[in-house]
C-alpha cells in the first residue's frame, strides 16, 4: 500500500532508542472531497508503533491507529495489532498475523475537524485507546494485549527513536514511532489533505512532544527488520512542514500535488527546547452534552474492520483465527 509518514528522531545517527508508556497524534482531513476519491478507495492518517518480545527476538508487534476518511465520506476510527517474525532463512520467511483489530465509526463530526488518538500501556498488561474531539476525551476500549494468544512475552511499553539494521549504502533502519499517511490505492487528485500534528509521547517525566522529526516513504518505512508498513512509496504526494511554510513545528500537512517527499527531509528539529506539555484531559465514559453533539453515535465491530489492517510482508500467514469468531458481533458504545 502507498504510504508516507514523518517519525521520531532521538539521534543523528538513528541508533538510539527509548521506551515510551503511550504514544498521541492529532489528524484530520482539511480541504478534502472524498468523493472525488476512486469507488472503493479510503485514506487514512495517524501512528505506527513497534513493540518487542521478551524471549524471541525475531518476534516485534506493530500496533497502528488512525483516522480513516472513505469515498463516501464516513469517518473511521481503526485500531489493531500484529505480530511479526523476521525471517530466520532457510528455516522460515519473514511473516505476520493479525493479533486484533477494531473499527468505530464516527458521525456528526466534520471531515476537518482536528481528532487526538491515544494509546497507553496500563500496569496490568493492557493497552488502552482513546480518542479527543473539541476538548472532550472518550475511551473506545482496553485489550488486554498479553492475554492474547502468543502475546504473553510481549515487553509491555512502545518503543520510540531509532536503530540500525544495515548501514550505509543499504541505510536500513527500523523507525519505531511513526505518524503518518496510507490509502489502500494511491488517490491522485488534489481534492485531499491530511493533517498530522503534536505527535507526543508519554514517558516516565509526563507528555513530551516529538522535538526532533524527519520524512521517510513506504518502501523503507521498517518496523522491524524485514517487514514495513505500508510498503511502496506514495508516488505524488508531498508535505507542508515546519517553516515550509507553516509556523506550528510539530505539525506537517500531506497532500497531492504531483512531487513526492523527499524521504530523510528534516521537519522540524527542536530538541534543545523543553517539549512537556500539560496531562491530557480526563476520560469519561458517560459523555457530556457537548461531547454528544460531535460523537453520538460510535460502532464496533471485531475483526471485519471496513480498513483491513496492514502490513507488507513477503509472506502473509494469518494465525489465532478463532479470534475472528466475533467478526459479525456489533456494540454500541453508550
Amino acid at each position: 500500500m502507498p504510504y508516507v509518514a514523518g517519525f521520531h528522531v532521538v539521534a543523528d545517527d538513528l541508533s538510539v532508542l527509548e521506551n515510551v508508556n503511550a504514544t498521541a497524534v492529532t489528524v484530520s482531513f482539511p480541504e478534502s472531497e472524498p468523493k472525488s476519491f476512486p469507488f472503493g478507495c479510503w485514506l487514512g492518517g495517524g501512528m505506527f508503533v513497534q513493540g518487542q518480545d521478551h524471549v524471541f527476538r525475531n518476534v516485534d508487534y506493530g500496533f497502528y491507529m488512525m483516522l480513516v476518511l472513505d469515498a463516501s465520506g464516513r469517518l473511521f476510527v481503526d485500531l489493531g495489532l500484529h505480530q511479526t517474525e523476521e525471517a530466520t532463512l532457510p528455516i522460515q520467511m519473514a511473516m505476520s498475523s493479525l493479533v486484533y483489530a477494531y473499527t468505530w465509526q464516527i458521525t456528526a463530526v466534520n471531515v476537518s475537524t482536528p481528532v487526538t488518538l491515544l494509546q497507553g500501556w496500563d500496569s496490568n498488561g493492557c493497552v488502552d485507546y482513546s480518542i479527543s474531539v473539541s476538548g472532550n476525551t472518550e475511551k473506545l476500549i482496553t485489550v488486554n494485549v498479553t492475554g492474547m494468544p502468543n502475546c504473553q512475552n510481549m515487553i509491555r511499553t512502545f518503543f520510540a527513536g531509532n536503530v540500525v539494521i544495515d548501514p550505509f549504502p543499504f541505510s536500513r533502519y527500523v523507525n519505531y514511532f511513526q505518524f503518518g499517511v496510507i490509502s489502500n490505492h494511491a488517490i491522485t487528485d488534489t481534492d485531499w489533505h491530511v493533517g498530522l500534528k503534536e505527535p507526543q509521547m508519554l514517558t516516565t517525566t509526563g507528555w513530551t512532544q516529538v522535538n526532533k522529526a524527519w520524512s521517510l516513504q513506504g518502501d523503507h518505512s521498517y518496523l522491524d527488520h524485514d517487514l514495513m508498513w505500508g510498503g511502496t512509496t506514495y508516488k505524488g504526494v508531498d508535505a507542508q512542514y515546519y517553516q515550509h511554510p507553516l509556523q506550528n513545528p510539530y505539525e506537517m500537512i500531506f497532500y497531492y500535488d504531483g512531487h513526492t517527499l523527499t524521504p530523510g527531509r528534516v521537519l522540524w528539529n527542536l530538541s534543545s527546547t523543553n517539549s512537556t506539555i500539560a496531562q491530557f484531559g480526563p476520560e469519561s465514559q458517560a459523555l457530556t452534552k457537548l461531547a454528544r453533539q460531535f460523537l453520538p453515535v460510535i460502532i464496533i465491530t471485531m475483526g471485519s474492520a471496513l480498513v483491513l489492517p496492514f502490513i507488507l510482508v513477503t509472506l502473509r500467514r494469518r494465525k489465532n483465527q478463532d479470534l475472528r469468531h466475533a467478526s459479525n458481533t456489533n456494540h454500541q458504545l453508550k
